[in-house]
Parts: C-alpha cells; structure tokens; sequence
C-alpha cells in the first residue's frame, strides 16, 4: 500500500486556520481565569469606620448605659468586627468620682449575651490626659469588683454578623461618673466586609 501526504500547501492552509482559533481560545482561558482571580481576590475587603463619640456619663449620682451600634446594609451577606477602640476625651478617666466604664451585654443579629467586664479605663497620673482601648479580647468579670475582677472568658476576639435587616450589634456598656462628665471622643471599627457592603457606626450616649 503506497502512503499519501499532503501537499506542502495544504499543511500551510491547515496550520494558518487553526492558529487563530489556537490563540482565540488561549485569549478566553487566560481571561477567565483572570475573573476567576479577581473575583477570589474581592470576596471580602478590609474596612475601617471612625465615627464621634459623645456622652458616657454626666457627673452626678446614677449609672448611664450609652450603646455603640454597628450596622451593615447586608447587599453581600456577612461582615466581621476585628477591632472595637474607644478614646476618650480630656480629661479622661476622672480621677475623683470615676466608678464604672463596663460592658453590660453584646447584642448580634437579635441575639443578647450579657458579657461583664471589669472596668475597661482607669484613673491616670496627671490632668488632661488622653486614654484609649481595644475591646476586642476584654476578659469577662467572675466577680462584683470592678477594678481587680477575677477574670473568666472574653469578649469576642472577632464578631462575625449576619446583615441582616435589624441593626447587626449592639454593645452596651455600664458608665459612672460622679463628679466630672465622662466622654468618648471618637469609636474607630475595623474589620472585613463584602466590596459592596458599607458599614456604618453609630454612639448613642448616656445620659
């Protein structure tokens, strides 16, 4: 049986029309996996919000239980809270008629845990002075004392929330102060949200 081969020409005519077709599909997977990646690589994006703080507690007798509200208009679904800090404003802590800056209880899609901390500042040396925390981590109170409590679980390290319609966390705090106004002078949150997702951060003071 005598072998057939194609004519020079025509191997060239094959190879010019498969080339296109070649380099087209090459095009689209290169393409595709470049959505692929983009899309991995926005699944979730870090925010920071800074909003102002207000009132704690006005000076005189009586305890005030301001609330910081955290809301996500939940487009994407779930978003995480990292950080949680607080600073005051001048003159932080009083150092006379200070009794309580706590957390009373953390509220997450509707549902309340009465996590108990011991007091979260405290009195400084000097006036004027400027005090910050980060809540996150906050070992729970075992005990009545505030200052030296016996300390047992935390706070949560990071709270994840669903987005929901209602506001997404509430955490409440137990404020005292007897003889000097205490204030926040601004609440930074930070953590992960969905790219379309914006958070929002609100301080309802004492009174």
């Amino acid at each position: 049986m005598q072998k057939r081969s194609l004519p020079c020409a025509a191997i060239v005519l094959a190879l010019s029309l498969s080339a296109p077709g070649a380099a087209f599909a090459q095009a689209a997977i290169i393409n595709g996996l470049q959505q692929i990646n983009g899309k991995l690589d926005a699944v979730v994006v870090p925010f920071k919000v800074v909003a102002a703080g207000g009132l704690c507690d006005s000076a005189g007798q009586g305890t005030s239980t301001p609330e910081i509200v955290i809301d996500s208009d939940g487009t994407e679904g779930e978003f995480v809270v990292t950080s949680i800090l607080i600073g005051t404003t001048p003159p932080g802590i009083p150092e006379t008629g200070f009794e309580s800056l706590t957390v009373n209880h953390l509220e997450i899609d509707g549902d309340r845990f009465y996590i108990r901390t011991g007091n979260l500042l405290g009195p400084t040396d000097g006036l004027g002075v400027y005090e910050a925390m980060d809540l996150m981590g906050t070992p729970v109170r075992r005990n009545g004392d505030n200052d030296a409590p016996l300390a047992g679980g935390n706070f949560p390290h990071q709270i994840v929330a669903q987005s929901n319609d209602t506001d997404d966390i509430h955490i409440d705090f137990f404020c005292s102060s007897d003889d000097v106004d205490l204030s926040f002078d601004h609440i930074l949150v930070a953590g992960w949200k969905r790219p379309a997702d914006t958070v929002t951060v609100t301080f309802v003071p004492g009174t």
